[in-house]
Formats: C-alpha cells, sequence, structure tokens
C-alpha cells in the first residue's frame, strides 16, 4: 500500500502543470512560510530558469497592489524567495494604541485580551513578538477602573441605535441614591469617548431634551420598535459637549465664572470651553466658560483653597453645602 502511494506521488512530480496553476502554488507556499530557490522550482515544475523569474516577477507586482502588507524578498543565504508578512499595521501602531487601552483602564481584562488579540492579528511575525514582550508587565497587572466586562458591546449597541434611530427604554446609576430605579426613555443621537469614559447623547422624549450619559452606567436597556428623529433645535453640539467636563453626566449646563490662584492653563487644560476674562496684579486669574454643574462642583472642591466661585449663585451656595457636610464628618 505505502509502495503504491510513493508510486503516485512519483508520478504527480512528473505532470508538467500550466504557468497559472504553478504562479498559485508558488504564492501559496510562500505565504505559508516556505522560501523557493529557482533550482528546486525548476526541478518541481520540470522548467527552465526563465519561467520561473517570470513568475516571480508576478508574484511580487500583483503582490504589491493588491497585498500591500505582505513583501516578497530575496534570501541571500539560502538563495531563495519568500514572502514576509509586515503586517497591517505598524508595530508602533498597535503598542500606542494598547497603551492608552491600558491607561484608560476602562475595559474589563477579559476585553482587554480579546481586542490584544484582535490587535496582534493585524501586525508583523516579528512586530508580535515585541509587542508581547513589551506589554506583557502592563498586561499581567492590569486592573479595570469600571466593573462592566461588556463594554465595547455596549459601544457596538449604542452605534447601531444611532444609525438607525433607535427609542431606547433604560435605567440608569447616574451615583444618586434617589434614580437607580428611575426608568428613562429616549433615543441617543451620539457616542464619543472623553476623560477615560465613553459617553453618549441621549434625547429625553418626555423631557424634550437632551442629557448626557456614561455608557458604564446603564443597567437595564431595551430597545423598543420605534424610531425617532431628534429636533434640531434639541441635539447638542458635540464640539461644544466635548469642551466641558463629564464628571458626573445628568448636570445641566451652566455659565461659570470663577477667581483662579494657581498656574492658570493647569485650570484652562480640564476647562478647554473656558477663556481668561482677567488677569490681576497677585498673578491671579478670573476665568469664565461653560461646565456641565455636576462637573463644575466636583471640579472645585477638588481645587481647594486654589478657587473661589464668583458666579452663578447656584454654584456658589452649592459648592457652600458640600463643604458644610464635609466638615460635619470631622465634628
Amino acid at each position: 500500500m505505502v509502495k503504491k502511494i510513493e508510486q503516485s506521488q512519483a508520478q504527480d512530480k512528473n505532470i508538467k502543470i500550466g504557468s497559472r496553476e504553478r504562479i498559485l502554488e508558488e504564492l501559496m507556499r510562500m505565504l505559508s512560510g516556505d522560501t523557493i530557490n529557482y533550482k528546486d522550482a525548476m526541478e518541481r515544475y520540470h522548467t527552465s530558469i526563465k519561467p520561473i523569474q517570470v513568475d516571480f516577477q508576478i508574484i511580487r507586482s500583483t503582490s504589491q497592489t493588491y497585498m500591500p502588507n505582505y513583501e516578497m524578498y530575496y534570501d541571500h543565504i539560502r538563495k531563495a524567495h519568500g514572502i514576509k508578512d509586515n503586517g497591517m499595521m505598524k508595530a508602533s501602531q498597535i503598542l500606542t494604541i494598547l497603551m492608552i487601552l491600558v491607561g484608560t483602564k476602562i475595559f474589563s481584562k477579559k476585553e482587554l485580551i480579546e481586542i490584544d488579540g484582535v490587535l496582534m492579528k493585524l501586525a508583523s511575525k516579528k512586530g508580535k513578538a515585541d509587542i508581547k514582550k513589551l506589554m506583557m508587565s502592563e498586561m499581567d497587572k492590569y486592573r479595570a477602573t469600571t466593573p462592566v466586562d461588556d463594554l465595547s458591546y455596549r459601544v457596538g449597541e449604542f452605534a447601531m441605535w444611532i444609525l438607525e434611530k433607535k427609542v431606547i427604554e433604560f435605567t440608569y446609576n447616574s451615583g444618586r441614591n434617589n434614580d437607580s430605579q428611575k426608568t428613562y426613555v429616549g433615543v441617543p443621537y451620539n457616542i464619543y469617548f472623553r476623560e477615560s469614559y465613553f459617553y453618549t447623547m441621549i434625547y429625553l422624549s418626555d423631557k424634550k431634551k437632551t442629557y448626557l450619559f456614561r455608557l458604564d452606567r446603564f443597567k437595564k436597556i431595551e430597545m423598543t420598535h420605534k424610531s425617532l428623529i431628534v429636533p434640531a433645535a434639541k441635539r447638542k453640539d458635540t464640539g461644544e459637549v466635548l469642551g466641558k467636563t463629564q464628571l458626573l453626566s445628568m448636570g445641566n449646563d451652566i455659565h461659570f465664572r470663577i477667581l483662579y490662584l494657581d498656574y492658570p492653563q493647569a485650570a484652562l487644560d480640564k476647562l478647554p470651553s473656558s477663556k481668561i476674562e482677567k488677569r490681576l496684579d497677585d498673578k491671579s486669574v478670573i476665568i469664565t466658560g461653560e461646565l456641565f454643574s455636576e462637573g463644575a462642583i466636583r471640579w472645585i472642591l477638588s481645587q481647594g483653597n486654589r478657587v473661589k466661585v464668583l458666579q452663578l449663585q447656584s454654584l456658589i451656595d452649592e459648592v457652600k453645602n458640600r463643604l458644610k457636610s464635609t466638615l460635619e464628618f470631622y465634628e
């Protein structure tokens, strides 16, 4: 039986195949990691060197056009041709993305490993080894800051609802004790990433107003069979919202005015929509801008005695109340 198989294989080798089949076989062999030298190719395909040279020219030209991430090369030591995978992305690009993802700590470790696996498929063989070596320590000690383990799935779901203008019904945990069981109905119309979190803008049909929500704080979400086009007048400009600090999503838009007694740029970096209204002789500055109310309060409290609220009065009152509540813990 073995002898018959060997005879059959020997007969197959003696069959002279056409140029198309030969080129296809050469291409597939090199894509699988093999290298081909002229002598072996001439013996295998029962032809002279000229057709093999033409084959390699065709493969090189075709791969440059249709497979730009693959490169045909010549190994001077083995005196053979081969094809190497340079990857769909450079190792430095993939490494940059992974470092950013690890730094934000928003994805669960399970999701991060899945994303890492997808990105690695786009790297070259050497690139994969280099990235793995450089990221090994960070991946091992990675701990997420958010409790959800389906964030990338949520991003995909919201993207679909936005494109299809679908109305959703949901419960949401804003951090307040009195709203964790409250049900909202609205249509999401934008999604973006800012300050280590994913956000979506949702037009609540009953309130006829747009609110900002953080994706990792959604509890139960159900898509309805209804669709709704958000009135143009009710849509918030993404650029405007991106210029505000979203520390808590259910805050209202407010105009603030503060006296800042530290390095001004430190405040401007955190408050992108703000500007310096006036510079005072003592090197302090008056800054004005737009923020979400809860975000404004939390940022102001984080600055200690480096900031004084000048306007709005409601903002001043709320800051005072929060400070009083904090002091009560120490009485």
